[in-house]
């Protein structure tokens, strides 16, 4: 029904059309694969069944598919200023049905495309059943686990001096246990901030023992240099808020 190596192979031959030379391709290229692991280890956990697993593996490996066309045709990966590119991933697998190029069977095909269309929204969209639930949740868990690893290993290099502060809003929502808004991110601390937030739509307890065994908030965070003593004490409040809700989440999830 379904050959992850194959499907694998399908994919290195789509994405071969696009420059692979291209450091901001390249790094989506690297991402596909390890948010495909990533998914493979919470569907695990989750007990699902090795077919369900091979689908959520299948899932992170295309969530981003859209990706390669909107970096050739735009130059960015921002959205807003662009396209959607969860919208425009269930348009490229759904084009003479390309979809069967990776998986053969059809039953797995709304929960795929319901996946990939909503792994990038603010909220999963309402209505779903229970096991198309379970898929957004795992893609949308997984993609966020690895961005948060690309802020340690590629986003920025340590020892980042900051002179800026945190918009009041952005300082409030994450006080508030709410993901930043991407139109909310005013300054570099804004959007050092926003990626933290991610914990507050983290759904599986493998997801958060993920981000504490790497350690990742402390890791992202000792990237900086605060320079004003009151930013450096807001920082290190939303230090402290972000690792205490970790910990009480995979306590809680037992």
């Amino acid at each position: 029904m379904l050959d992850i190596e194959k499907a694998k192979i399908e994919f290195k031959k789509y994405i071969s059309n696009y420059d692979l030379k291209n450091p901001d391709i390249e790094r989506k290229v690297g991402h596909s694969y390890r948010v495909a692991e990533i998914s493979k280890k919470i569907a695990k956990s989750l007990n699902l069944s090795v077919e369900e697993i091979e689908v959520a593996i299948l899932i992170g490996l295309l969530h981003d598919i859209g990706r390669f066309e909107q970096q050739t045709k735009y130059r960015t990966y921002d959205d807003i200023s662009s396209i959607d590119h969860g919208k425009l991933g269930v348009e490229i697998l759904e084009e003479n049905n390309y979809v069967r190029n990776y998986i053969k069977d059809d039953k797995y095909d709304n929960i795929i495309k319901t996946s990939i269309y909503n792994h990038n929204k603010y909220d999963i969209e309402k209505g779903l059943d229970d096991k198309t639930l379970t898929f957004c949740k795992i893609i949308r868990d997984s993609d966020k686990l690895d961005i948060l690893y690309e802020a340690i290993e590629i986003f920025w290099e340590k020892n980042v001096k900051i002179t800026d502060d945190i918009t009041k809003k952005v300082l409030g929502d994450f006080k508030d246990g709410r993901q930043i808004l991407n139109q909310d991110k005013k300054t570099q601390l804004d959007r050092v901030i926003s990626i933290i937030s991610f914990i507050f739509d983290i759904y599986y307890q493998e997801s958060f023992k993920i981000i504490k065994e790497n350690d990742y908030i402390n890791k992202i965070m000792d990237k900086f240099e605060i320079q004003d003593e009151n930013v450096k004490e807001q920082f290190n409040e939303i230090r402290s808020i972000a690792n205490n809700y970790v910990e009480d989440k995979i306590k809680n999830m037992e």
